[in-house]
C-alpha cells in the first residue's frame, strides 16, 4: 500500500536478475559445501548406553547382584535440531566488486548470495532439508515517514526475510539475484539505497526467533564487508561499530554465531573480531572447511 508521501514497502528492490557467472560461483561453493555439510549431522551417529531393558550385555552381567542395568540400547542424538539463520549485509558498499575463487570479479553481494544459495542447495540435495535454513537481508534506508512506518520514530533499520527452507517452492536460485537496495519504492517505483545496519537489526531478529524458531538450537551466520553505519531515531543517532559490538553481546549471548567477512584485509582482522567476536572467517581464505568446522563445534 502506497502512503501519502509516495513511499511504499516492496520486495521488488531486494531482487534483480542474476547472470550465469553468479550461478557458476554458487555451484563452486555448492561443490565445496556438499563435501562438508555432513559434518553437521555427526551427532546423529548412534551410541549404546546401559539400560534395564534391551539387549543383554554380557560385559555387564557381573553387576546383576547390585544393578538391573545389564542390558543395553541404542540411542541417537539429532544434531539436525538446529536452525541456521543467514544475516546478509544489504548496504550500498556490498555492490563493490572483489576477487572470487573462480575467474572474474563479483560484487560482495554476489558472493554472499552465492554462499547462501549454495548452502540451501546442499542442505536440500545432501541432507533433504533436515536443517531449517532462513535467510534475511539487513537494510538501513535513507528515507522514512510516519505514514510509511506508522510512527514518528525517525530513522530505522529493516530486516527482510528472503528465503526459507520451509517454503514449498524452496527456490534457492532466487537468492542469486539479491541486490543492495532497501525494500522501499517511491511513486515512480524508484529504489532507495541502504546504509549499513549490521546488528542494529538484532532486536527484531530476537523477537522473530522467539516466535518462529522451533528447533532446540539456533546458529546466526552473519555475512558482511565490515563497518557499521546508519542513522537511527528522530534525532539521527549515529549507529557505529561500538554499537554493533554492544548489540552482539546483548542479543547473541548464548546464541552460537559466526561472521563471514567479505573483502577485508588481514590487518583489519583484530578490529573486526572485536566487533563481531572471535568466530570470524575471512572470505579471502578457502573458508569452507573452517566454516563447517565452526558449525560442527557449535552443534557439539
Amino acid at each position: 500500500m502506497r502512503t501519502k508521501t509516495g513511499l511504499a514497502f516492496s520486495k521488488m528492490p531486494l531482487f534483480s536478475e542474476s547472470d550465469s557467472k553468479v550461478i557458476q560461483l554458487r555451484d563452486y561453493y555448492y561443490n565445496q559445501f556438499k563435501r562438508h555439510i555432513m559434518l553437521l549431522l555427526e551427532q546423529k551417529k548412534s551410541r549404546k548406553v546401559s539400560s534395564q531393558k534391551g539387549y543383554l550385555n554380557p560385559r555387564a552381567l557381573y553387576r546383576h547382584n547390585f544393578s538391573d542395568n545389564v542390558f543395553q540400547k541404542t540411542i541417537r542424538t539429532e544434531s539436525a535440531d538446529t536452525t541456521i539463520i543467514f544475516l546478509i549485509d544489504g548496504s550500498g558498499s556490498m555492490d563493490c566488486s572483489t576477487d572470487a575463487p573462480i575467474d572474474g570479479r563479483f560484487s560482495r553481494m554476489n558472493i554472499c548470495s552465492a554462499v547462501a544459495s549454495a548452502f540451501a542447495k546442499a542442505n536440500l540435495t545432501v541432507l533433504k532439508n533436515q536443517i531449517p535454513v532462513e535467510v534475511f537481508v539487513k537494510s538501513a534506508p535513507s528515507v522514512n515517514s510516519k505514514s510509511l512506518t506508522g510512527t514518528s520514530n525517525g530513522g530505522m533499520v529493516i530486516l527482510s526475510r528472503v528465503f526459507s527452507s520451509h517454503d514449498k517452492r524452496n527456490d534457492f536460485d532466487t537468492l542469486l539475484g539479491l541486490s543492495c537496495y532497501s525494500p522501499i519504492i517511491d511513486e515512480n517505483e524508484r529504489y532507495e539505497g541502504s546504509y549499513t545496519a549490521e546488528y542494529a537489526v538484532l532486536p527484531a531478529l530476537s523477537k522473530w526467533i522467539k516466535k518462529n524458531v522451533k528447533t532446540k538450537k539456533c546458529i546466526v551466520f552473519n555475512l558482511t564487508d565490515g563497518e557499521s553505519y546508519c542513522s537511527l531515531g528522530v534525532e539521527g543517532y549515529s549507529y557505529g561499530n561500538n554499537n554493533t559490538k554492544e548489540m552482539r553481546m546483548k542479543y547473541l549471548r548464548g546464541i552460537p554465531n559466526v561472521t563471514l567477512m567479505i573483502d577485508a584485509y588481514d590487518n583489519q582482522k583484530s578490529a573486526l573480531q572485536e566487533m563481531y567476536g572471535d568466530n570470524m572467517v575471512m572470505a579471502s581464505d578457502d573458508f569452507s572447511s573452517t566454516l563447517f568446522r565452526t558449525f560442527s563445534n557449535f552443534l557439539n
